[in-house]
């Protein structure tokens, strides 16, 4: 069966609170660490405020905000030891996924939120070079 989007409320953490939850799996596993550098990197560029997250056990679930009533468009990020996988999870059910060494998960990370929802690694969403389109 294909999944159509995240078919339930969003419930929505914050950033810091999914990170002292990975930092604490981390303590039994180094297989979450590509999980949890995404997320630094999410504090890092100050895009707290144009990504929505949640956890599934280990998995970093993440949409745009302002969050919309489901169905609602997310990418979900999984690892396992020496590779992580992104998927975009659509209402459509033109999914998208790619596995990739877990070394590359932060670039693949951005590359999903760019093509998908079209936010970039800044404090504003808007390429470097460009001023913010949203206000």
């Amino acid at each position: 069966m294909r999944t159509l989007g995240w078919s339930t409320e969003f419930r929505e953490r914050s950033w810091p609170t999914i990170a002292a939850r990975l930092h604490g799996a981390l303590d039994d596993s180094a297989a979450y660490e590509p999980v949890l550098d995404i997320v630094d990197s999410i504090i890092a560029f100050e895009a707290e405020a144009l990504l929505a997250g949640t956890t599934s056990m280990f998995d970093l679930i993440v949409t745009p905000k302002p969050v919309t009533p489901p169905p609602v468009d997310v990418v979900t990020v999984r690892s396992g030891s020496g590779w992580i996988a992104i998927e975009h999870i659509t209402h459509t059910g033109r999914n998208d996924r790619i596995q990739r060494p877990a070394q590359d998960g932060v670039a693949l990370f951005w590359r999903f939120m760019i093509e998908k929802f079209g936010i970039h690694p800044t404090p504003t969403g808007a390429p470097p070079d460009r001023p913010s389109p949203r206000r």
